[in-house]
């Protein structure tokens, strides 16, 4: 058997890396060209004029500033006066902190009111009747437009697991039930999840699912090549990843219980990191890591995912400056902690998120350069005051006159990462994965070695290609809070992405952080695929993650 897989393991290779590019290049052409579905679901008429404005799925923003949907230039009129959103119970109007103030039939509203068929709304003394439009699905008939094969796509990531489980399964000699266990197992959950939510959670569309699952396959594979023992908790580790992904996209339906949660949110946030700051005992020179029965936890990994929470405010919130301020202090407390920790590369994501999240929120560059301006002058303190930080950092674009000392782990990553071309050495034949913290933090020079340069470059494109999605469509999500979070959580595994590869490359400084959905570790994984159930609540084609159903018409195909 064993000199059977050693005859077969060079194809193996190539086929391994067919199925990630295929995946991974399937999936991003549905997600671009699978258009969005954006009925028209009421009409605003100027009780005046008779002049109508369409209002869809997605909030609508009206105001004097330019940019809002509806402009109404007149001085009774705030820069962000109201918005009307579609929910589950119909249309709702949201005063957002206006000077003049919203009034339905006669009656000024507080803060919101459900609105219906015929309601006159007064906003800031301009009068409109809601006409509520009946819905009509429109079948998308670009050429690219037909939902690729899931099934297919199920069965060629399975080929791959099956591939790794081949090549891993006699680690020393003798067979490893535990490993083959592992593989059979991971390749059930994902149709399990895939009958799960097509028949539970009514979604149709499993792109961004079908590449985290492709991209797990490869940690797996390179974990389980390393560490047989260590696969078990990594596929532990991914079903809780899955259970949460499907938990936060069944809580992300109910947008308005949103603010009664964040803040609650928050502080178990600035708790949990003040606990690790407290009894972690310091690793690798980060006090970041929590033992508890016997299981190590990292829980900077779970409080990406409040974090993003707390800032995707609710929509009646936003432009608000008390309650940005209110944020500014979260992140900063966050952020702070992080550093007392020396977890530099998790508080450069924490507060680059926060830069993303903040001026989404508010548009105000001036007020996001004065914060950038403060923390700059915050880590120059840290440096005078505290010197040997900045020793962590004295190797940087200097590795090579360090190879064997603090630039051992850079040089090692880029002889090795380049040797093994176009398409790679094969899986387990790699040098680097005998190099300290290679399944975690040197991931990426492995992925580049063993499966080749070509599925190196792979990995971050398809991050960036999501993040220009998530961009594109996040004005058409159902809520401000979809788009926030959303844009947000992807923006926070592009950088840090780009900290992970770029750190062991030496194109930045080596802070030491994970590769999302590839590199070793529980908390990492479950984090990333917590992170997912926001990046794909921006998804507004028609039963793609949480859109409102049809009442009425029958189910899109």
């Amino acid at each position: 058997m064993i000199d059977m897989i050693a005859m077969v393991s060079p194809a193996m290779r190539y086929i391994m890396l067919g199925i990630v590019l295929y995946v991974a290049l399937r999936m991003l052409v549905a997600l671009f060209f699978k258009k969005t579905t954006d009925p028209v679901r009421a009409k605003l008429v100027n009780t005046v004029t008779n002049e109508a404005v369409s209002l869809y799925e997605r909030e609508t923003s009206i105001g004097r500033n330019k940019k809002c949907d509806i402009v109404l230039p007149f001085d009774t009129i705030s820069r962000l006066h109201a918005v009307i959103a579609y929910r589950n119970k119909g249309f709702v109007i949201f005063d957002t902190f206006s000077k003049s103030g919203v009034s339905v039939n006669g009656k000024k509203i507080e803060k919101k009111a459900y609105i219906s068929n015929g309601d006159i709304l007064n906003i800031g003394g301009i009068e409109y009747m809601l006409h509520e439009a009946k819905y009509k699905f429109i079948k998308d008939k670009s050429p690219l437009a037909g939902r690729p094969s899931y099934g297919v796509t199920l069965l060629l990531i399975g080929i791959f697991n099956l591939c790794a489980m081949l090549l891993n399964m006699f680690p020393d000699g003798e067979l490893r039930g535990v490993v083959v266990a592992v593989y059979f197992g991971y390749i059930a959950l994902q149709w399990c999840y895939f009958l799960f939510a097509t028949y539970v959670l009514r979604i149709h569309n499993f792109e961004l699912e079908m590449i985290a699952f492709m991209f797990a396959s490869v940690g797996l594979a390179i974990i389980g090549s390393m560490y047989p023992d260590a696969v078990l908790k990594q596929l532990v580790a991914v079903v809780l990843g899955v259970v949460c992904f499907c938990i936060i996209l069944l809580v992300l339906r109910f947008v308005d219980t949103m603010k009664a949660i964040r803040w609650m949110l928050a502080g178990a946030s600035i708790l949990i990191l003040g606990v690790t700051l407290i009894l972690a005992e310091t690793t690798n020179g980060a006090k970041n890591w929590l033992s508890l029965g016997g299981i190590s936890i990292q829980p900077s990994e779970l409080v990406k995912v409040a974090f993003i929470f707390a800032g995707a405010a609710t929509l009646e919130k936003l432009q608000s400056i008390k309650n940005l301020t209110l944020y500014i202090v979260f992140a900063a407390i966050c952020v702070g902690e992080l550093f007392l920790m020396y977890d530099f590369g998790t508080a450069l994501i924490f507060f680059f998120t926060f830069i993303v999240i903040a001026f989404m929120r508010s548009g105000d560059v001036k007020t996001i350069m004065l914060v950038c301006g403060a923390a700059a002058i915050g880590g120059a303190l840290i440096l005078v005051f505290k010197p040997y930080v900045a020793s962590r950092f004295s190797t940087y674009l200097h590795v090579w006159e360090f190879m064997d000392e603090g630039g051992y782990q850079q040089t090692r990553t880029l002889i090795y990462s380049a040797s093994g071309g176009l398409f790679g050495l094969g899986l387990g034949n790699g040098e680097l994965r005998n190099i300290f913290a290679a399944s975690e933090d040197l991931v990426f020079g492995v992925v580049c070695e063993e499966f080749g340069l070509i599925m190196g470059f792979l990995i971050p494109l398809v991050y960036c290609a999501i993040a220009v999605w998530a961009v594109i469509n996040s004005g058409k999500s159902k809520s401000t809070f979809y788009s926030i979070a959303g844009v947000a959580a992807i923006s926070m595994m592009l950088f840090q992405s780009m900290l992970s590869i770029f750190g062991i490359t030496d194109l930045l400084p080596l802070t030491g952080v994970t590769l999302p959905f590839v590199s070793k570790g529980g908390s990492s994984i479950i984090s990333c695929f917590c992170l997912l159930a926001y990046i794909k609540s921006i998804d507004t084609r028609s039963f793609a993650s949480f859109k409102v159903l049809p009442k009425k018409e029958g189910e899109a195909k």
